[in-house]
């Protein structure tokens, strides 16, 4: 399973453009949690990656107007941890992708506004398909996610 990275050598306020890592070439001290976070999500991360090819095709001949692909990806936050981001997909042509990635809600270091990246097929963890009426498809891991948060926050009898 190819998971890679995407981390910027800079903080992008700087002006530098990300640079995505395969999770073999990830610095040494992100190494550890990547392998974490793979075990953990290793169900909904299969799912997402066994459906990436249909939602691809999908995306290339085209997508109705208002409707948009995100795929989550990986940046990292500090030089021992990462953040899962989403990433509005522009285009698609043989295993690479080129898109915007979206600012983050959480952190300081969040961008403000979206930043165009390419990565390599093998960066995404999960994809969401947004219809233009809100409906939702894919968000594998991003769902199982939300599910382990709610159960976490159930009070214990």
């Amino acid at each position: 399973m190819g998971t890679a990275l995407l981390a910027a050598r800079h903080a992008p306020s700087q002006g530098d453009r990300p640079v995505v890592l395969t999770a073999a070439t990830a610095p040494v001290g992100l190494r550890a949690a990547l392998d974490r976070a793979q075990t953990s999500l290793a169900d909904p991360l299969r799912e997402a990656l066994r459906t990436l090819p249909a939602a691809k095709k999908r995306f290339q001949v085209g997508l109705p107007q208002g409707d948009q692909l995100l795929l989550s990806v990986r940046v990292q936050a500090s030089d021992t941890s990462f953040r899962q981001a989403s990433a509005r997909v522009l285009g698609w042509r043989g295993s690479s992708i080129q898109a915007l990635l979206l600012p983050s809600s959480v952190g300081a270091t969040s961008l403000a506004e979206p930043l165009p990246v390419s990565f390599p097929e093998t960066a995404v963890v999960d994809w969401t398909l947004l219809r233009a009426g809100g409906r939702e498809e894919g968000n594998y891991v991003g769902r199982h996610l939300d599910a382990v948060q709610h159960l976490e926050r159930l009070p214990l009898r």
